[in-house]
């Protein structure tokens, strides 16, 4: 269908010659766009090359010698910094565009070094073994402050997640190093409180028009971590029902954002914890007497599932 429009514009005399070659080659196929490929590549070296330098230091590390391998990675997580505030273009609200085609490939792998050099610090001399939290609070409002002055949301996800790992540590320091961490940490109800907190913060910026873009992504890490929460508790907590009636909640504000953003991701996340969270009351209550209603349960649930993806895919496939 596309590839008559310019033979058509072409005709009716609205683009010269000049442009109808460029825009024939484009909508025939003779070019196509490879920038999702290189990106994903450009990703992949950067994950490939901090990894490396792990591996790297790790295998020789008696021979590079520990302090000069902390310089070599201070040097070049500081030199990453030095050029991304150098080519950093002005702060803006909104979206800003790109310096260069490895800017923010630049600012990632200077945060994952930065990473590394903390790991290091604390495999090799246990320096934080007594401020882990804090240390974990400086990266979280680093990669923050770093998300938000160079407009990067794969730094903004590293930003949430050391605030979560902050915020579970300090649930229960003296555990974390424990079998019966999890268990005993209620981290269940720290996730509840933190993603709901998470969530109200995103709302907050959103309306206040700041990195708008930005909310997609707190929201996700909101209902994943706030599902997470509230299912975990469905086999932790003897008052389980409680949790269901969150998980619902729960549900009912991801489809309202799904509606809102048009987003089937945020749908299927509430329909998920929705499904689980329902076949797990059942279980407690009506399967527990009637075990034959499983088998009807499974084939009508089952066949509800895939009739919630075929309906609602279309309706919510503007962004992804």
């Amino acid at each position: 269908m596309t590839e008559g429009i310019p033979k058509l514009l072409r005709q009716r005399g609205l683009i010269d010659e000049d442009q109808f070659t460029r825009m024939e080659a484009v909508t025939s196929g003779k070019i196509i766009s490879v920038f999702y490929e290189l990106r994903s590549l450009l990703y992949l070296g950067v994950l490939l090359f901090s990894g490396g330098v792990g591996i790297l230091v790790y295998q020789h590390i008696g021979d590079l010698g520990h302090l000069l391998s902390i310089i070599g990675l201070s040097i070049l997580a500081l030199g990453c910094f030095i050029y991304a505030v150098r080519k950093a273009p002005p702060y803006s609200n909104g979206t800003v565009k790109s310096p260069s085609p490895y800017y923010d490939y630049v600012v990632l792998l200077g945060c994952l070094v930065f990473i590394s050099i903390q790991g290091y610090l604390q495999f090799r001399y246990g320096w934080l073994d007594d401020n882990l939290g804090s240390s974990t609070l400086f990266t979280a409002i680093l990669f923050f402050v770093a998300a938000y002055r160079f407009d990067h949301i794969g730094v903004l996800s590293l930003a949430i997640t050391a605030l979560a790992s902050f915020w579970s540590i300090q649930v229960s320091p003296q555990k974390w190093t424990s079998g019966d961490f999890i268990q005993q940490a209620n981290l269940h109800i720290t996730a509840i409180i933190f993603s709901v907190a998470l969530a109200l913060a995103a709302g907050a910026l959103d309306a206040r028009g700041i990195k708008k873009h930005f909310t997609f992504t707190y929201f996700n890490f909101s209902f994943l971590i706030f599902f997470g929460g509230t299912l975990a508790a469905l086999f932790l907590e003897s008052d389980y029902i409680i949790y269901v009636l969150l998980t619902y909640a729960g549900s009912a504000a991801g489809y309202w954002v799904a509606r809102k953003n048009k987003s089937f991701l945020f749908l299927f996340y509430a329909f998920l914890s929705t499904y689980i969270a329902t076949t797990y009351w059942l279980a407690r209550t009506i399967f527990e007497y009637e075990e034959s209603l499983w088998f009807y349960y499974s084939i009508i649930s089952c066949g509800g599932f895939v009739y919630f993806i075929i309906r609602f895919r279309q309706r919510f496939s503007t962004r992804k």
